[in-house]
């Protein structure tokens, strides 16, 4: 606990500067788009890396560097790096029904900074450098390095660091400040099947037209639409409502010409969380 008062008084006031820099992150829409040269992932996580290597540089971290605009990393020195401070940078497509603030448009309200990224994973990556910075300002003597990478593809399978590591040693120790306090050591098991069905071509009624639900393989959907043809309103209105009673998921039911469109609206949520 030597140096605790020191780091204490250190950060007494870095509040607004990681506002700032969180924010400069934030307001860029990383979701992961169309691959285009030197942009493995897209426009958005290009320019979020980008952006973020300018903020290692201005917070006086060594070598920031991008790596194919795969990942970023920057050192805290250049001795033998003993730890890896792994992160991202990209974000989840931003969805419906903020009403604080707009996805990237950072805002705080009540002590609280809203908007795309903040908790995931933006604002703990921000947290890193400013502890590193903080490290190297205070001049406390460190045997070995810390280097920060900084992913663009966390949210669709890792392929970033995947390439970064083909080519790279691991770090003998690794964290990555992207989920709960204090430690995590192990995630829940993955099931992600793929469901399919047809059938015949047929002009008999009813009948389903089409159905749309959810975003990405992440995110429990909060809402779905369909339409049908051949079954009016009023005759979908008591199972609607019956649902709803069980549920807690509501139903707007809107009449377009021969289709009826079913809109069902519940709770989005992390799949991390079905519960």
């Amino acid at each position: 606990m030597k140096y605790q008062e020191q780091i204490e008084a250190y950060f007494a006031d870095k509040e607004p500067l990681l506002i700032d820099c969180v924010s400069r992150l934030v307001s860029i829409r990383s979701v992961k788009g169309e691959a285009q040269p030197g942009k493995p992932f897209g426009e958005g996580p290009a320019a979020a890396l980008e952006e973020a290597l300018k903020l290692c540089a201005e917070l006086g971290l060594k070598d920031p560097t991008s790596h194919e605009g795969y990942v970023g990393t920057a050192d805290l020195n250049d001795q033998e790096t003993a730890l890896h401070i792994l992160g991202h940078l990209d974000v989840v497509d931003e969805g419906e029904g903020w009403t604080v603030t707009q996805p990237y448009q950072p805002k705080v309200v009540d002590g609280c900074l809203y908007g795309r990224g903040t908790d995931d994973d933006k604002g703990p990556v921000v947290t890193a450098l400013l502890a590193m910075k903080c490290v190297k300002d205070l001049g406390i003597p460190l045997k070995s390095n810390v280097r920060v990478i900084m992913g663009t593809d966390e949210e669709s399978g890792s392929e970033d660091i995947a390439h970064y590591f083909a080519s790279h040693p691991y770090a003998p120790n690794t964290f990555s400040p992207d989920s709960g306090f204090p430690v995590i050591n192990v995630e829940k098991g993955g099931y992600k099947p793929t469901f399919t069905k047809s059938w015949p071509a047929s002009d008999q009624l009813p009948r389903l037209a089409w159905f749309h639900g959810g975003i990405r393989i992440n995110i429990l959907p909060g809402d779905a639409e369909c339409a049908v043809e051949g079954l009016p309103a009023a005759e979908i209105k008591p199972l609607a409502d019956q649902t709803a009673a069980e549920t807690g998921v509501t139903f707007t039911l809107v009449e377009e010409g021969p289709l009826t469109k079913i809109l069902a609206k519940g709770v989005g949520s992390h799949a991390a969380w079905p519960q």
